[in-house]
């Protein structure tokens, strides 16, 4: 496989921004309609991709270091929104920090927008584990020896969604079984067409439902087909932004709670569309700047990592 698939980039990307701007207040209390057929098919999408990119083929040292990679920003970023929440108007926010509250947010309930980086940490663990100590036994084996361990997880623990699970099974698949991404992406735009017509029924969101599956691949074969249209700047653009959406994804929130306080500069645009584009693009910009400033500080250590961007 290479080392890029900027197929896979450009779909981060897009997800990745479609994130930002549904995580907009504003946006998402104006328009829910729009926020939550978003939400619909984008985590799980973002759950596929995870699922088709971890590799288990690391030493034990090398995926150790991957999942402490995970965990620090995870406990940092968690430990920061559960301090903020207790003098912000954040939902889902804590009304005590006592130890029994700090380790039902990190081990059980999260808070905020990095749940997802929990799901990565347990379903990438089982992984690891199935396919190394099965290692002699044929891949039809070990994928349904890792789906039993996670329906397992999810029934009997707090710790793992059998929605999730799925969804990041689905990418350990297509890894396993096609060996290649491209081979679930159409590169067309048709596909927005069902993907449309699901996205109209509200009743169909259910990340358990067959519909938000198929939502999915609709997804991926129209950010593939979005692929092949783009060029130039605005492409490495893209595929840059795609190649780090870790930093954005932990720092974004930091820029749409900021955006509150620029909302009356928006009152001419009543939907709140345009304040949310520009929640966007400051959110990337910000994060990015973050990142960039923590690499050449070497703060990035605190993650982890000799270096967050890629």
């Amino acid at each position: 496989m290479k080392k890029h698939n900027e197929t896979i980039d450009i779909t981060r990307c897009l997800l990745i921004a479609l994130m930002v701007f549904v995580h907009v207040v504003n946006f998402g209390d104006r328009n829910p309609g729009v926020k939550y057929a978003i939400l619909s098919f984008m985590m799980p999408t973002f759950l596929v991709i995870t699922g088709y990119l971890v590799n288990v083929r690391k030493s034990v040292g090398g995926f150790l270091n991957y999942l402490l990679q995970l965990f620090l920003p995870y406990v940092i970023m968690v430990s920061g929104y559960m301090v903020m929440s207790l003098y912000l108007p954040v939902r889902d926010g804590i009304t005590t920090l006592d130890a029994a509250t700090v380790c039902r947010v990190l081990f059980v309930t999260s808070i905020g927008p990095y749940w997802f980086l929990r799901v990565m940490m347990v379903c990438g663990l089982c992984y690891y584990l199935v396919y190394r100590l099965l290692n002699s036994q044929p891949v039809v084996v070990r994928f349904c020896m890792l789906a039993a361990l996670l329906i397992v997880l999810s029934v009997y623990t707090p710790l793992m969604s059998i929605r999730c699970a799925a969804y990041y099974l689905t990418g350990i698949g297509i890894r396993h079984f096609l060996n290649d991404f491209d081979r679930v992406c159409l590169y067309a735009w048709w596909p927005a067409i069902p993907l449309l017509l699901i996205l109209m029924q509200t009743e169909w969101y259910d990340w358990g439902s067959l519909s938000t599956m198929a939502s999915v691949f609709c997804f991926l074969s129209v950010a593939s087909w979005i692929g092949t249209r783009v060029r130039g700047q605005w492409r490495n653009a893209m595929v840059y932004i795609g190649r780090n959406t870790l930093p954005i994804y932990l720092f974004h929130p930091i820029f749409t709670m900021a955006s509150k306080w620029l909302l009356p500069c928006f009152r001419f645009e009543p939907s709140g569309t345009l304040h949310a584009l520009f929640t966007v693009a400051l959110a990337i910009a910000g994060s990015l700047a973050i990142a960039r400033m923590m690499d050449a500080t070497r703060l990035s250590w605190l993650f982890g990592k000799a270096r967050i961007l890629r």
